[in-house]
C-alpha cells in the first residue's frame, strides 16, 4: 500500500468514525455529519481510483487492507472497536459506492449492536460476520482503561439520557456523572504528561466531543496543572460537566439561532446560570461546587459578565477555569455558521481578555499549556505565551 493510499484511509477512517460520533450524540442529519460524510466519501473516492475495492479485515486485532498492516491511530482502534462490536470480521466497499451509502455506514456505526438488530449492508457495502459468541458482562467495558475519546464515545448515551433527564424536569443520576467524571480521571492519571492526555483536543476536525466534555476534560487539565488531586478533581470535573444544564430551559430556537440575538432573546439567554444553578441545588447529591459554577461561570473576572449581583462577589477558582475552557472552546470548535479559529488567534483573543472577562494568571498558564501541547503534539512552534 503506497503512503498516498495509506493517507486517504487514515483520512476516510478519521472522518467516518468522527462522522458516527456525531450522529450518535445529535443525529444524522447534523450539518456536521453532512460535511464529515462528504469528505469521507471524497477519500473513497480517492482510493477507489487505485484499488479495485476497499476491503478492510480484522486478523488478531490488527486491522488489513492491501494485505498489509494499518498504522495504527486513535481513530483506527475505534473502527475496531466499533467493528468487533458488530462481530464483523471484515468490511468490503466496491466502486460506484453512493455518498447515500456512506451515510448508511455512518448511521450502522453510530448505534450500539443492541438497538439494531439487523446489521444492514447496501448494494456496494458489504458486511462480513463472525459468529456470535457470549462477553461476560464484567468484559462489556473497560471504561478505566479507555482513552480519553473513547470514553466519550462508550458514554453518549448517558449524556443523552442525563439530558433529556433535565428537559424533561426530572432530577438526574448524579452518580451517572460522576461515573463519567471518573473515568477521564484515571485516563488522566494514566499519563505521567498532561499534553497526552490532552492529545485528543488539539484538533476539532479531527474529533468533536460534547461541549460538556470539552470543558471537563479542558477543566481537569487546568487542575491538574495546578497540582489538585483526590476528590476536589472529581468535583471540578462534575461541576464542568454540569456547568450549562441551565440551556435546558431555554428555547431551542434560541440556543441554536446562527444570527444575532434580539435584546429579549439575550435576556432571556442570561437566565440559564441561574436555572441551572437552581436545578442543580434540588438535585440531591451534586457537589455545591458544581452548582456555583454553573451559577459564576459568566460572571467574568472583572464582575462585568452575568448575572449580576447586589454586592461584588469573589468567583470560585472552579468558575474562572470554566470560563477560560468556555472561552477557548467557543473559539475551536467549528459551528454550521462560523469557522474555528488557529491557535494563534485564539491566544491573541484571549490575552486581551485576560485581567477583564478572565482570570490573568489562570488564562496565561492554559496558554502556555495549550502551546505546549501544539509543540508536542503538532510540531508547530508554540505562541507566544506570558510565563
Amino acid at each position: 500500500m503506497s503512503l498516498v493510499s495509506q493517507e486517504h484511509l487514515q483520512n476516510f477512517i478519521r472522518h467516518l468514525i468522527t462522522a458516527a460520533t456525531n450522529a450518535a450524540l445529535y443525529n444524522l442529519e447534523h450539518l456536521q455529519v453532512a460535511r464529515l460524510c462528504r469528505q469521507a466519501f471524497g477519500e473513497v473516492q480517492k482510493l477507489l481510483k487505485k484499488h479495485s475495492d476497499i476491503t478492510l479485515k480484522i486478523i488478531e486485532k490488527q486491522l488489513i487492507f492491501d494485505n498489509r498492516p494499518v498504522e495504527q491511530s486513535l481513530m483506527v482502534q475505534r473502527l475496531l472497536s466499533a467493528l468487533e462490536q458488530y462481530n464483523i470480521s471484515h468490511l468490503r466497499i466496491e466502486q460506484e459506492v453512493s455518498k447515500e451509502e456512506i451515510l448508511g455506514l455512518i448511521n450502522t456505526l453510530s448505534k450500539r449492536p443492541e438497538r439494531q438488530i439487523a446489521l444492514a449492508g447496501s448494494e456496494h457495502i458489504h458486511f462480513g460476520q463472525i459468529e456470535v459468541r457470549y462477553r461476560s458482562p464484567e468484559n462489556c467495558w473497560r471504561s478505566t482503561e479507555l482513552l480519553l475519546a473513547d470514553i466519550a464515545n462508550k458514554e453518549a448515551d448517558r449524556y443523552m439520557d442525563l439530558y433529556r433527564s433535565v428537559q424533561n424536569h426530572q432530577k438526574i443520576d448524579i452518580g451517572n456523572v460522576s461515573e463519567i467524571v471518573n473515568g477521564f480521571v484515571n485516563a488522566f492519571t494514566e499519563f505521567s504528561d498532561v499534553f497526552l492526555a490532552l492529545a485528543p483536543l488539539r484538533s476539532m476536525d479531527e474529533y468533536t466531543y460534547t461541549h460538556s466534555t470539552n470543558i471537563c476534560m479542558l477543566n481537569l487539565a487546568q487542575a491538574k496543572q495546578l497540582g489538585i488531586k483526590g476528590h476536589l478533581l472529581n468535583d471540578i470535573g462534575i461541576a464542568a460537566m454540569l456547568h450549562d444544564v441551565g440551556k435546558m430551559f431555554i428555547s431551542p430556537g434560541i440556543l441554536s439561532k446562527a444570527s444575532r440575538l434580539t435584546d429579549e432573546e439575550w435576556q432571556i439567554m442570561q437566565q440559564h446560570p441561574r436555572l441551572g444553578a437552581e436545578y442543580l441545588l434540588n438535585t440531591p447529591g451534586v457537589p455545591r461546587l458544581a452548582v456555583v459554577t454553573a451559577y459564576e461561570h459568566h460572571m467574568h473576572y472583572n464582575g462585568q459578565g452575568y448575572p449580576r449581583t447586589r454586592h461584588p462577589r469573589k468567583m470560585n477558582l472552579c468558575s474562572h477555569m470554566t470560563a477560560i475552557s468556555d472561552t477557548y472552546d467557543a473559539m475551536r470548535t467549528q459551528r454550521s455558521y462560523e469557522e474555528s479559529l488557529e491557535l494563534d488567534q485564539i491566544t491573541n483573543i484571549m490575552l486581551d481578555l485576560a485581567g477583564t472577562r478572565l482570570h490573568p494568571q489562570l488564562t496565561y498558564n492554559f496558554l502556555h499549556m495549550l502551546s505546549e501541547l501544539e509543540k508536542e503534539n503538532l510540531g508547530s512552534p508554540p505562541a507566544s505565551v506570558p510565563h
